[in-house]
């Protein structure tokens, strides 16, 4: 499949703004879970908490819908085997990080997270994360099987009848929205405004070869300032507040994805000299499995340190994205070296 270079830059800087929005998040006070809240005053980062919100893991479905469809409309994969296909990218990963690390380290650092409480012993661990009721940020794995299926249901409408897909994803959100709040069971709550966000990436990739350059930067102009509408009309809490916040999180892909191609051939060319800009890329999704519960745990126990040496959060914030980055790269590393000695140790039989 042909590397788009804007996707591949979306899809590192939305990941690097999750893992930083974790990092920042036991700054949020009480009625978190967090097991430490920094009682402390983050005022001036409000606007990028907010930002983050709209921006970070809506584009990580934005840019999966894109290459969801593009790999789908290149015809070289059965609906059977892109079903095949992302259940062993999805279901598999989910398993075998949640059952070696996910669980054992939040057991070890007694974190409580939704239905997981502080003092759940590993055996209880695993029975929740097994039945679905604790999966932390992976929820956006079990999430995105779902939307995956629900596409590969309606496929016989991605040529046809697209559009009427996109209006109709865009509906069911208000449905999940309004059914499946507070449902803990496969996090079915964050279904709402996802599934469209995915679609319309995929819509995206359907207009993506008729965006000349000027066409682009029109494009780029509408949505930018459809995001600044929607996003900073004050509405009451309601119907169409939830409006806004799909036109506002769309609109802000759309536009990100322009601006990106920008610039995007020459800033990816000169990143790609890096190994750990190639080794991010390679293992993009293993750094987001991995990375939680590294920033709670820098919270733990570097926070006060540190404010020891250094009076400021957002410096606090940074290195512990730092410190995230880092210790998530070891976990990765190791994943792929434990599973290199699997994959030998299970093609011996094979070989005799």
């Amino acid at each position: 499949m042909k590397k788009i270079n804007e996707i591949t830059l979306l899809k590192m800087l939305a990941l690097l703004s999750v893992l930083f929005f974790h990092c920042y998040r036991p700054f949020f006070g009480a009625g978190t879970y967090w097991k430490v809240v920094i009682d402390s005053d983050l005022d001036y980062l409000s606007w990028l908490l907010h930002f983050n919100k709209i921006f970070d893991v809506h584009c990580l479905f934005f840019c999966s819908g894109f290459l969801y469809f593009m790999t789908m409309s290149s015809g070289k994969r059965t609906v059977g085997e892109q079903l095949v296909k992302r259940v062993k990218r999805i279901v598999i990963p989910y398993f075998w990080v949640g059952m070696l690390f996910f669980v054992p380290m939040y057991t070890i650092f007694s974190v409580p997270s939704g239905l997981h409480l502080a003092d759940d012993t590993l055996l209880e661990g695993y029975e929740k994360f097994v039945t679905l009721r604790f999966s932390e940020h992976m929820w956006f794995l079990q999430i995105m099987l779902i939307i995956t299926v629900i596409c590969l249901l309606l496929n016989f409408m991605v040529e046809r009848f697209f559009w009427l897909l996109l209006a109709g994803s865009f509906l069911m959100t208000f449905v999940f929205n309004r059914y499946l709040n507070g449902i803990f069971f496969m996090s079915l709550q964050s279904m709402s405004d996802n599934l469209f966000i995915f679609v319309l990436g995929g819509a995206v990739y359907r207009i993506y070869g008729l965006l000349t350059p000027v066409r682009n930067l029109m494009l780029l102009t509408v949505s930018g300032a459809l995001f600044l509408f929607a996003y900073n009309y004050e509405v009451p809490k309601g119907m169409l507040s939830q409006l806004l916040s799909q036109i506002a999180a769309g609109s802000i892909c759309i536009c990100a994805l322009c601006f990106a191609r920008l610039f995007a051939d020459p800033v990816m060319d000169f990143l790609y000299r890096f190994r750990a800009v190639q080794f991010f890329d390679r293992n993009f999704m293993d750094f987001y499995m991995y990375h939680m519960p590294i920033p709670l745990v820098c919270a733990l126990y570097l926070y006060e340190p540190f404010h020891r040496v250094i009076d400021s959060n957002l410096a606090y914030a940074v290195s512990a994205w730092l410190v995230t980055l880092a210790l998530t790269a070891v976990a990765v590393k190791t994943d792929a070296m434990i599973r290199q000695v699997r994959d030998r140790l299970l093609s011996r039989p094979k070989q005799a």
